[in-house]
């Protein structure tokens, strides 16, 4: 069995393409509806959910807004934002 950090089996691929110019509708993460599960780090398949200082962020320039986070957020803190 082939040890991995991602669960997709391109996600290291995936995740040195930045998305960030292109993407119409960023995902973001409500910190006060967060409970810090962390199933959202666990399942991101490109690796663009972190942790620093307590709490959980994603990174906009690699995110590709596959929603895999937003599904599995038991708490619902995790959605889309449409843009101005």
């Amino acid at each position: 069995m082939i040890k991995t950090d991602f669960i997709c089996a391109i996600g290291k691929e995936l995740n040195i393409i930045n998305t960030g110019e292109w993407k119409m509708y960023p995902v973001v993460i409500d910190q006060d509806k967060c409970v810090k599960c962390s199933l959202c780090f666990q399942y991101c398949p490109t690796k663009s959910v972190k942790y620093s200082d307590g709490e959980y962020f994603i990174d906009l320039e690699y995110c590709k807004g596959c929603a895999v986070c937003i599904e599995e957020c038991r708490s619902n803190a995790i959605e889309f934002v449409k843009g101005e």
